[in-house]
């Protein structure tokens, strides 16, 4: 079936245990430089807030053990943005280097998602991110940012994140993700920190192809995001065939090349 499938090739990208998850599924069921969204009615917007505050909640762990923050809003909160902190184009690891401040937080009590102090988001609203900065750190965080939030998120939030931080799909894309959520409720707690990042070396401004190194049972995965700039903001390219936008994810056994994007 087509949601098994995406179901599938999803938690192979987000996952060390995609392959149990998914026949455990089977078997039991056949800033600046960036323009502000629309807003959306049921959550509020946050905007530059301190890494942590006193009326935070404890910081608490994804399944492999890297540390998130918890945030008192379950949508997350956007740290504090400064420009001077993106990393340099003249620096080597300037397609794979983690942006300044670099916070991992855990959102809807489930996925772990990416906020940085240098390449947004810069701001939060009505539960969708946007802002982010248009260098390869803004394009991997806003690839990330939506993975997590369109598991995470309730209705009818995440459907707001498939509008606003994916182009093209429409509704076909809404009714794949869906399925998907209907096939794995609890499928937000396995989209945790990958163990790499890094962008492909054709980066342009209007394009940057997001690559994500995660844990697999057989070594590694790497899944691969493109993503374009369009109206101010780093969005996730949905292809004109949407199936091949869950292509497997291609088998690797070293993530020699990427970024280490670690809580900073």
């Amino acid at each position: 079936m087509r949601s098994t499938r995406t179901l599938l090739i999803l938690l192979s990208i987000i996952a060390a245990v995609v392959i149990a998850v998914f026949v455990l599924t089977v078997t039991g069921d056949d800033q600046s430089d960036t323009a502000r969204p629309p807003a959306h009615s049921g959550q509020p917007t946050t905007t530059a807030t301190p890494p942590t505050t006193s009326s935070a909640h404890p910081p608490t762990v994804d399944m492999f053990g890297n540390r998130l923050e918890v945030p008192v809003e379950e949508a997350g909160a956007a740290l504090p943005q400064i420009a001077e902190g993106r990393i340099e184009p003249t620096r080597p690891d300037y397609l794979s280097a983690a942006p300044a401040r670099l916070q991992w937080q855990r959102i809807w009590d489930g996925a772990a998602v990416p906020v940085s102090g240098s390449d947004g988001p810069a701001r939060i609203d009505a539960g969708v991110a946007a802002g982010f900065a248009h260098t390869p750190q803004g394009a991997a965080l806003a690839a990330m940012d939506a993975i997590g939030r369109v598991y995470a998120a309730p209705e009818p939030i995440w459907r707001n994140v498939v509008r606003d931080r994916f182009y093209g799909g429409g509704d076909t894309l809404i009714d794949q993700f869906d399925r998907s959520r209907a096939s794995a409720p609890d499928m937000a707690r396995y989209v945790t920190v990958p163990e790499g990042v890094r962008v492909q070396p054709d980066y342009r401004e209007d394009l940057a192809v997001v690559q994500l190194a995660v844990r697999s049972t057989s070594g590694y995965a790497i899944a691969t995001w493109p993503m374009v700039w369009i109206e101010g903001d780093w969005r996730i390219r949905t292809p004109d065939d949407i199936e091949t936008l869950w292509r497997p994810a291609t088998p690797t056994a070293s993530t020699a090349g990427f970024g280490r994007w670690r809580q900073s």
